[in-house]
Parts: structure tokens; sequence; C-alpha cells
């Protein structure tokens, strides 16, 4: 089947190019990539088996890739399976996921990666990548075999979920990692500081009475990490960075030529510990309860905007279970810190931390919730917000979901260059809806997003040149999508390859 993609704003990190134009996808590769303003390049024939897909108004991108998901098969198919998880991945614009080795049992032996993989193939409808533990049932005692876990398709190594503590432990690892070129990819946290932890540490917590993870507990095992990579010349890749900390160690240790790597969530990005408040944020009797940001003010008074959400706490009770995650939702000084650091390349990626969990774990007293956000199909719309509110270029967000993670894996990234699998999401920036976690293809509903009005959704996923998410009948015919391009003046002169 051939596809012809038709008047889309085509952004391609990967080859510098943000034009409008045609791609035409071939037998799982594209073929041709025509940019409208090249008048020299002639079109490729249509014929009856050619099916036009109109993504006038839309973005035509590579695949995203997400370095950070937990797809939990084996062991906790209650929770999410391959298949609904690449389904919601599809949704959300994602061709390929690494999967973390949180499974029952966990993926520390290669029989066990190649049964993802062979679920995956059978399964999967994106491409599927496990992360290896680190150590045996991520224990964080015995290293596991790595260079048998590399081998059966292993791109990385983690103990997510649990930190190594042991220092000597950890060097180990990253001299073996060193060894055998794939990146270990750090859960940094230290547990001596968290054990009862419910949410940040600072003043909301004390107003609700919940203990605090404090943002020291990150900072001083990423210290940690970093010194011991720089120590063995290993890749160390820092998982969900969180802090304001953080990313001053991560940007001084690049600085010094440290090989360190970093990813950061788009819910770290846009959510505070506010939102643990939920509606005792509002303004009761001419006082406020909860102390609003500069950035909410600032949101509230640009009525003229057209801002996409103006994401609302308050819609939520107070202490609801959906707002723990591990590490914690942060401060607006943490949030203003790690968009710096996506915009001056300290953070690498935006991954989605996918962490579906079942309604019984989130049903319970706010520091027995188990920890997690079911964020695949709520990744790009939320992560939209950055840059409807000026805060990112698209070009430079896109590249986030694509070249950045590519880059961490060490691999090329995804491209629209022809000859080159076609592994492409369309999205339209600036299409408004509601989170309705009941619609979700994920099993996890767990979400503080439901109710709120996202701006920019997928329209249609391809992987592998197959279509395996299509929004409605999104670009068929002529009722899709006719308005003129609203992305001219984001993409600039940025047209170059």
């Amino acid at each position: 089947m051939r596809y012809l993609i038709k008047n889309g704003s085509i952004i391609d990190p990967a080859r510098r190019v943000a034009t409008i134009g045609n791609v035409l996808v071939e037998n799982g590769k594209v073929v041709q990539v025509v940019d409208l303003a090249d008048l020299t390049v002639a079109p490729e024939p249509l014929d009856d088996h050619t099916e036009v897909i109109n993504a006038r108004g839309a973005v035509i991108a590579p695949g995203f890739l997400d370095l950070h998901a937990h797809v939990r098969e084996p062991g906790e198919e209650h929770k999410e399976t391959v298949e609904t998880a690449t389904k919601a991945a599809a949704a959300g614009g994602f061709t390929t996921l690494c999967v973390m080795p949180d499974t029952r049992p966990a993926i520390d032996c290669a029989a066990v990666a190649r049964q993802v993989r062979e679920i995956a193939r059978r399964r999967g409808l994106v491409r599927i990548e496990p992360i290896g533990a680190i150590t045996l049932g991520r224990a964080g005692q015995t290293l596991t075999e790595m260079a048998e876990l590399v081998e059966a398709g292993c791109v990385g190594f983690s103990d997510e979920g649990n930190a190594v503590a042991d220092a000597a432990v950890m060097r180990n690892a990253l001299a073996y990692a060193a060894m055998l070129d794939v990146p270990i990819m750090a859960h940094c946290e230290d547990v001596r500081l968290t054990r009862t932890w419910g949410m940040h540490e600072g003043a909301v917590s004390i107003r609700l009475g919940l203990p605090g993870y404090p943002a020291a507990a990150e900072e001083v095992m990423v210290a940690r990490d970093i010194a011991l990579a720089e120590m063995t010349g290993a890749h160390l890749h820092i998982c969900h960075v969180s802090t304001a900390g953080s990313v001053a160690l991560i940007r001084a240790a690049k600085a010094r030529g440290v090989r360190v790597t970093a990813e950061v969530t788009p819910h770290h990005l846009t959510l505070t510990d506010q939102w643990v408040l939920g509606n005792l944020a509002a303004v009761r009797g001419g006082a406020k309860v909860g102390q609003r940001s500069s950035r909410e003010q600032s949101e509230m008074s640009d009525d003229g905007l057209d801002l996409p959400s103006r994401l609302k706490p308050t819609l939520l009770p107070p202490y609801h279970t959906s707002t723990r995650v591990r590490p914690p939702l942060r401060t607006e000084q943490d949030i203003e810190a790690l968009i710096e650091g996506l915009r001056d390349g300290t953070i690498d990626a935006i991954a989605s931390d996918h962490e579906p969990q079942s309604a019984v774990e989130k049903a319970c007293e706010y520091r027995q919730a188990a920890p997690g956000i079911s964020s695949l199909e709520t990744a790009l719309g939320l992560a939209l917000t950055l840059v409807h509110r000026g805060k990112l270029d698209l070009v430079d967000l896109v590249a986030k979901f694509t070249e950045g993670p590519a880059t961490v894996l060490g691999r090329a990234p995804a491209t629209l260059r022809p000859g080159s699998p076609a592994d492409i999401v369309i999205f339209d920036p600036d299409s408004p809806w509601t989170v309705e976690p009941e619609k979700f293809f994920s099993k996890g509903r767990n979400t503080p997003l439901v109710g709120q009005r996202l701006k920019g959704q997928v329209m249609l996923t391809m992987c592998r040149g197959q279509i395996v998410f299509r929004r409605g009948n999104f670009g068929v015919g002529t009722g899709a999508l006719q308005q003129a391009s609203r992305l001219e003046g984001i993409l600039g002169s940025e047209n170059e390859e």
C-alpha cells in the first residue's frame, strides 16, 4: 500500500528540516519528501493503490521514541499488557517503546528479555525494546549477566523503581556497561531519606501533614552516580529528573566532559506539588488557601492568547492518589529549571514514564497508593502546553521526542529521509480535547489530568509503513483538516537541510 501524506508541516529534526510539504510512503519506507516551496521537484504520480492522507494544518514528524515505559507483561497483566501498552503508545505518537525491567519476573536474564521481545513481535503494534535489570531481581546486590542481556536485545540497564544503593555495585555496573557500550539508566533516590514519603517535601507537604521526599534524596544520588560515571568513563543516563539541583549537577558534569544524559517527564515539566492540594488551592472566603504560582497567575490573565488548558489542579479533591508519582511532583522553581535544561541541552529527551496502576492500588490512603501516572496518551498534549505558553519551540519539542532519545541509545535518530523506515506521527498541535481516562487504550486509568482541557493530539501514527492508529476519519477525503497551516509562523525560516 502506498500513502501520500499531503500539505502537512514537516518537522524532521535529524535533517534540520521544517517546511510545508508532502511525504510519500511505500512498502514500509519513506519514498519521497516534497517541499511545496521547491517547484523543481516533480511529485510522484498517483494510482488506484495510493491512499491520500490530507494533513493540512497538522505536523508530520518521525515517530516518537519513548525511553521509559512500564509495560507490566509478564507478571502483572491486570495492570497492562504489551498489546494494550502498544495501542496506547500508537495513540500517543510513539513508534518505539523502551520497556523497564520491573516485570515479574524482572528482565534480569536473557530468557525473559527474549520472552518480552517475542510477545511484542506477536502482539505489539509498535516496536518494543527491553531494558535489562542491573542486578538480579532488581535487588541491588548481584550484577546480572549483562553481556547475555545485550545479546538478547536489551538496549540499556536499569533497576528502575529501585536505586542501586551500594556504590561498589554501581561502579561495577557502569564499568561493565562501558565495555558493552550501552547506558546505565539510573533511578536516583537515596531511600534512607524517602522511607515514609508521601509527596515532595516542602510547604504543601507540611500543610497536608504528609511525610516528604526531599529534593536532596534525588540530588545526592545524581552526584554520586555522576562521580562514578566520570571514574569509569561509562555512559550514565539519569531517569526522570525532577529537581533544579539535579539539572545543575548534570549541566556541570556535561561541561566537564562526563558522558551523562538525562530525561524528563511531561508531568514533571508541567505539574507542581500544588496538585496534591487539589481544590484546597481554591480561593475561599476571600483568602487563598493555596498560593498560586506566578505562571498560573500569568496564564489566568492572558485570556486573549487562547492558551490550551490552563491546567486546573482544583478539579481534583485534595490527597487525590493520581498525583502520587515517583519522584514526586515538585515546585514551580524546579519546573523552570527543568524547562531551561531542555532548552540548553542539559536534558536530552522527554520520556513518558508511563506507569499504569490498577484501581485497587490507587483506591487507598495517599501514602499507601502505588506511585505512577498512565501517561502515554497524554504525553504529547501535556508537553505541547510548553509550546503554547512560549516556553519551548515546536521544533525543539519534536527533537526531544525523536532525536534526543535516539542519541541516548547511541543510534541514528528516526527521520523522514527517503529510504528510511516509515515510522511517522501526524499531530494537530491546536486540536483541543478533554482527558477522559475511560477512553484510554491503556489499562491504566491513573492520571491527575482527568477532566483537563489539553490542546494538541495525535491524529495518525504509522509504524513500518502501516497505520497503527487513526483518530476517526482523519485525512480522508476533504472533510478532515482543510484550514491553512497554522504553523508557518512557528516554523519560521527553519526549512534548511
